[in-house]
């Protein structure tokens, strides 16, 4: 699967049956520091939350929010398969204002994109819409997210798409703050 044989789609009613089966957390047999365990298997904390987020996912407020899916389009036979799913907006704002912040909630692709680099196909989106919103509205380029610091491979993904950690997050101190300015 290569991200570009996907499509882009607002998550709309059609897909939150689909939703409710997405899986990107991996679990393990055995135990590991931190681990959560759920229908016999071990989970890393912040992956089951972000599975658990979007399976219970259903529409995003659309004044200051976006949710997007990555889906692999059928061939009429079958339903869209969901490989990706990112939700983001403003904090302090609106989109038809140019206050506040923008900032990446949840973002995550499924266990079957696994190492197809769709985590970053998923960000650049998100930053593309971002800016998009931007030229429009004419609120500053500052994107922002909060990663738990365990989790390695977002901060990676994060640190490879411009974004700085900038330390642990006053709001939410289990979690640091990740900051982008421009595009």
């Amino acid at each position: 699967m290569e991200p570009a044989d996907c499509k882009w789609r607002d998550v709309s009613p059609d897909y939150y049956g689909r939703l409710q089966q997405f899986e990107c957390a991996r679990g393990e047999r055995s135990f590991s520091l931190g681990a959560v365990r759920k229908h016999g298997l071990y989970f890393k904390e912040w992956e089951i939350e972000v599975q658990n987020t979007i399976r219970s996912f259903h529409k995003p407020n659309p004044e200051n929010q976006w949710a997007h899916i990555c889906v692999k389009p059928s061939d009429g036979h079958a339903l869209d398969e969901i490989y990706a799913f990112v939700w983001f907006g403003i904090v302090n704002g609106k989109k038809k204002d140019a206050e506040g912040t923008y900032i990446i909630g949840y973002i995550a692709r499924s266990l079957k994109a696994h190492e197809c680099h769709f985590g970053d196909f998923t960000l650049k989106h998100a930053i593309h819409v971002i800016k998009e919103d931007s030229e429009k509205s004419g609120r500053e380029p500052i994107i922002g997210t909060r990663i738990d610091p365990r989790n390695q491979a977002s901060q990676k993904l994060f640190a490879r798409n411009g974004f700085q950690d900038t330390g642990i997050d006053d709001e939410a101190p289990e979690y640091h703050r990740w900051v982008r300015i421009g595009f």
